[in-house]
């Protein structure tokens, strides 16, 4: 009684730390490709001079699924490669930058907000998406451009 006792306990201790040891579906393949995230005012001034589309991911530190999609949706390599292509990518903190989620009216986070190369937004999400749910997403941003 008390082996087993204690081969529960290891076991519940240590499942936490095995959990880690699990490889993400779609992650980065070679670890090193990110997308690169401007601030609003440097991201919008880049798109209107390149003459992309523009990517604004709002977020905040404490929002679970904004973890999610850092974690997951946007370590994806297909994502990555889609995201660099076609779009500046822009993080806004809701927390820090009030001011601009007011604009965009963002009551849910995360809410990705897609642009014109102009600042004219053209499509939006609410909530967590996956790298497939994501790709459709920007597929759909970039035929309305």
């Amino acid at each position: 009684m008390r082996k087993e006792i204690f081969v529960v306990v290891l076991l519940l201790l240590s499942s936490p730390f095995l959990a880690g040891c699990v490889d993400k579906e779609e992650s980065s393949e070679n670890g090193t490709a990110t997308i690169t995230w401007y601030s609003y005012q440097e991201g919008v001034q880049k798109a209107k001079k390149e003459g992309k589309p523009v990517l604004v991911d709002f977020y905040a530190d404490w929002c679970g699924p904004c973890r999610m999609m850092d974690e997951y949706t946007y370590t994806n390599d297909k994502v990555i490669a889609k995201v660099s292509s076609n779009f500046v990518a822009v993080k806004v903190d809701v927390d820090v930058e009030q001011n601009i989620a007011a604009f965009y009216s963002i009551y849910s986070i995360p809410t990705v907000v897609y642009l014109n190369s102009e600042g004219k937004e053209i499509y939006r999400t609410v909530g967590y998406r996956d790298a497939g749910q994501f790709i459709k997403d920007m597929d759909t941003a970039l035929q309305r451009t």
